[in-house]
């Protein structure tokens, strides 16, 4: 499935793919906060016909539930294992006019110790 990309403000892009499962897949990259948050999404509908004895003219009638179920992780760009998504990630929000804040990289930044 082809994945879709909107930006949600200066800062933010989101990557949207709809999965075979018929669940959705979201991956926003804040490059202020320097995180992304993965958000999968799942909608289940059951129908079921039944007919009523109370009926005068044996209807039908129709019961319908529906559940959304959703799990979401927030991870720092500097705990995934590749930067490899953050760096396209980041050519799609400039490229889309977004601003990457002054202080961000959006790449990984080396603790105090280890920086000096």
């Amino acid at each position: 499935m082809a994945e879709r990309y909107r930006k949600e403000n200066d800062y933010t892009i989101s990557a949207m793919q709809e999965l075979p499962s018929g669940g959705l897949l979201t991956r926003q990259f804040n490059f202020a906060s320097e995180q992304v948050t993965t958000i999968y999404e799942r909608k289940a509908e059951m129908k079921d016909r039944f007919g009523s004895e109370y009926s005068s003219d044996g209807g039908k009638a129709i019961a319908v539930s529906v559940a959304l179920s959703s799990q979401m992780t927030v991870q720092k760009f500097s705990e995934l294992d590749s930067q490899a998504e953050v760096d396209i990630m980041r050519e799609k929000l400039l490229a889309d006019n977004g601003k990457i804040p002054e202080a961000s990289s959006g790449k990984p930044k080396l603790p105090a110790k280890l920086a000096s």
